[in-house]
């Protein structure tokens, strides 16, 4: 007798639920204004002045913004603009900061009006932005190298999620709660910097770990102008990650490689001297030429 009570009772609340919710219009439900949203995409075209043979750089800005009336970019360079979607040449090639301030329909608390990029305007000598679907299936990319120094069967392995694309490695598996101490590489193909005055690596990191205590994982970066073997590589860059940062939100990392001019590398990536905390997830790793 409980069970039928307990639920006829499920089935009159479900039914008056119902009959509330369709003698409701749209009158009745309060929806939010669309807020302003400032929001851009770049991409850019090398060209050679014909005078003095310097590199320029024709970028062109694509305005994604939603919901705004008025536009102005502040290009990094000193120079402005109040277009839509205007067309800037950089004469000097260099890191730049641009920022896009918008103009909103309604002055609502939750609009955001301004968008900053970075943007790298230098000869790019390599890039892998993980960006490949296939990989999924083909991990690692071509001409990269895998090592498990360990001996535990993990590895450095390929993700993606919201149309981010990124490279990951486990001290903790979540789904078996497993406990790893992982000395994992990730080695790429031989880059080429023998006409190079000085090159720089740029990568992003993250955490993956929902508890501050469990964000603190361990990485290195190493060169090698021999081989892929371990014993070649020389550390040149060690972080471990703080407790402070963020879960999932970008770091921009910066490495000099000038001592390495003249030569031609191999550059890896080493999680280790970490045990039974969650992931470090790495993305777009760059490397261009500087001027020293």
């Amino acid at each position: 007798m409980k069970y039928f009570n307990r639920i006829t009772g499920i089935v009159l609340v479900s039914a008056a639920l119902l009959l509330a919710v369709q003698g409701c219009g749209e009158e009745d439900f309060n929806v939010p204004t669309p807020s302003t949203q400032a929001d851009f995409e770049f991409s850019f075209e090398t060209t050679t002045d014909q005078q003095s043979g310097n590199i320029h750089y024709v970028v062109q800005f694509v305005n994604k913004s939603l919901q705004a009336t008025g536009y102005h970019w502040d290009f990094g360079n000193g120079n402005t603009s109040n277009e839509k979607d205007p067309v800037e040449v950089y004469t000097q090639g260099g890191v730049y900061e641009v920022t896009l301030t918008v103009s909103p329909e309604q002055p609502l608390h939750y609009n955001s009006l301004e968008k900053t990029e970075r943007m790298v305007l230098v000869p790019t000598i390599f890039r892998e932005q993980f960006d490949d679907p296939g990989l999924e299936d083909s991990f690692p990319p071509q001409g990269w190298t895998l090592i498990d120094s360990d001996g535990d069967g993990h590895n450095w392995y390929w993700d993606t999620s919201q149309d981010e694309y990124y490279i990951l490695s486990d001290s903790w598996v979540s789904s078996t709660g497993e406990v790893l101490t992982p000395d994992n590489w990730i080695v790429t193909p031989q880059i080429d910097l023998r006409e190079v005055n000085g090159a720089d690596l740029e990568f992003e990191v993250t955490p993956r770990a929902s508890s501050p205590d469990f964000r603190t994982e361990n990485y290195s970066i190493l060169v090698s102008t021999t081989g892929t073997d371990p014993s070649d590589f020389q550390t040149i860059y060690t972080e471990r990650l703080q407790p402070t940062m963020t879960n999932w939100v970008w770091v921009l990392r910066n490495v000099n490689l000038s001592d390495f001019a003249g030569e031609q590398v191999y550059i890896a990536f080493r999680h280790h001297e970490s045990t039974d905390l969650w992931s470090i997830v790495l993305r777009d790793i760059h490397v261009y030429e500087t001027a020293d």
